[in-house]
């Protein structure tokens, strides 16, 4: 054996030693060293021949009933003072926060909070009572928050209206600020220790809990691409080249291989001019309907003189419309408050590790009742105030997994750690659109401005007749597909202190 192991061995031996000794009956093996082949009452003396060391008495207090608690112990087998059971706990949690809120229209258009950063202060009152032996109690929680920081929000419709037509959407997006407050209450009653497994203690429950959480929107940015004027003939079809100087007339929506043809766009000199006068640059007037009123704009053709002036491109180069930059709308853009609610199970399941330390999970579930109210103030055509409500409990899910770390630093006092996370997910569900109301021009079959006859003259829109403008009122509409899917998801970190009496 190498000799600096025998310190080690010695320390890891010397418990098992004194163990070993205690209660060793005396004479269990002969002088030659082997187990002695003996009967029993060969082997032990009696009583009256063993030595007496010495004598001494001893007097012990036994604590009484009320300062123990029967039957709760350690895992150890040590009685657990009955200061820990007390009936009222009265708690308050600060929580830091980090979640994401995503919800999806029929109209597959899509908005995110992203990333949000939320400080919660919680409060938390229990109570132990029993009923007929049942040891049960009554726990309610109520907290509250706002997000402090955080990523961004977006609004896109990266997905087709029409799934069979895959390339056919709008493909918008913006982006920008965002912030957001929460509120949680929820009331349950629960049996306490009702199993236990390897001092591991199960406590079962059911209760009622609604979560809000309302969000904003704010100072988006929209993206403002430029694009390209096609080139077209009479006859609405597109206008493609080759690389041999070849040109062709493509009806639209006829497919084409990019890489044998190029779309031409309209240049400068593809597009006319409104003439103006040199030293006022006031539009020239002319007589179309040699009536001797100028009542026409007077067109010149683009001159390869003007360089870039008007479009900002030269000749033979594309005509550009749009690419203004990034447009910021300022002030609240979307707005969506939401409501979680209904019934829960859960199951708490926790171990005393030592009189100071105990140890605690938790695990709810539930399919809540869904419901949104919407406001989008950049809408005309929509109410405010709301503008649509989404409503139902299709595919709904709801689950929350905690673990609890509790110190005991006095009798009453009690610091714990938690960690949690949440989920809540809908499914499809109707909705209700509140549509503004609106005025419009009245038209006949074909689509033509009816006119009232101001003139009483049977003729309807000569001069002084009005279009006739007739008013809709708001009214709401009910949508079999308001919402297509919603989820919220975030995971907290707890630091909670509780008072016992």
């Amino acid at each position: 054996m190498n000799i600096k192991f025998i310190p080690i061995f010695v320390i890891l031996a010397a418990p098992v030693a004194l163990f070993a000794r205690e209660g060793t009956p005396s004479y269990y093996y002969n002088g030659g060293g082997a187990y002695a082949q003996q009967q029993p009452s060969n082997v032990y003396r009696s009583p009256s021949s063993l030595p007496v060391v010495s004598q001494r008495t001893y007097s012990y207090q036994v604590p009484s009933d009320s300062s123990m608690t029967s039957g709760n112990m350690t895992p150890n087998g040590i009685s657990t003072p009955q200061t820990d059971q007390q009936p009222w706990k009265l708690s308050a949690v600060y929580t830091r926060e980090f979640a994401d809120f995503q919800f999806e229209t029929g109209v597959q258009s899509i908005l995110e909070w992203d990333d949000m950063i939320i400080n919660k202060i919680g409060f938390i009152a229990e109570k132990d009572f029993t009923v007929r032996n049942y040891d049960l109690f009554v726990r309610g929680e109520y907290s509250f928050g706002k997000m402090s920081s955080g990523g961004l929000s977006m609004d896109y419709d990266l997905k087709p209206y029409d799934n069979s037509q895959p390339t056919v959407g709008i493909f918008t997006i913006s982006m920008g600020d965002q912030s957001a407050s929460t509120q949680n209450f929820q009331v349950g009653i629960g049996a306490r220790n009702i199993w236990s497994i390897s001092g591991w203690q199960i406590s079962p429950s059911v209760g009622y809990m609604v979560f809000e959480h309302d969000m904003k929107m704010s100072n988006h940015v929209y993206p403002n691409p430029a694009v390209y004027i096609p080139l077209m003939n009479q006859y609405g079809d597109y206008i493609y080249g080759d690389t041999a100087g070849n040109y062709y007339s493509v009806p639209q929506g006829t497919v084409v291989d990019e890489d044998t043809y190029f779309q031409v766009c309209m240049s400068p000199e593809d597009l006319a001019l409104a003439a103006s006068d040199p030293s006022t640059h006031a539009p020239i007037l002319i007589d179309t309907n040699s009536d001797g009123i100028a009542d026409s704009l007077q067109t010149v053709a683009y001159d390869p003189l003007y360089e870039n002036l008007p479009w900002g491109v030269a000749s033979g180069e594309c005509v550009v419309i749009g690419g203004d930059g990034a447009i910021v709308v300022e002030g609240t853009t979307h707005i969506y408050n939401t409501t979680w609610s209904g019934l829960y199970v859960g199951v708490q399941i926790d171990k005393q590790m030592t009189y100071s330390d105990k140890l605690r999970f938790y695990a709810q579930v539930s399919m809540p009742h869904y419901k949104a109210e919407g406001t989008w103030p950049n809408r005309t055509d929509w109410q405010q105030n709301p503008s649509f409500i989404d409503e139902g409990d299709t595919d709904a899910l709801h689950y929350k997994a905690e673990m609890e770390y509790d110190y005991k630093f006095s009798d009453r006092l009690t610091l714990s750690l938690k960690a949690d996370m949440t989920y809540f997910h809908i499914g499809k569900i109707g909705g209700k659109l509140f549509v503004a109301g609106y005025q419009y021009y009245a038209t006949d079959e074909d689509g033509n401005i009816l006119y009232t006859d101001s003139n009483n003259n049977g003729i309807y829109g000569d001069t002084g007749d009005a279009p006739q403008l007739l008013t809709q009122d708001a009214y709401t509409e009910n949508v079999s597909e308001s919402l297509r899917n919603a989820t919220w998801q975030s995971f907290g970190l707890h630091l909670g202190v509780t008072y016992s009496f």
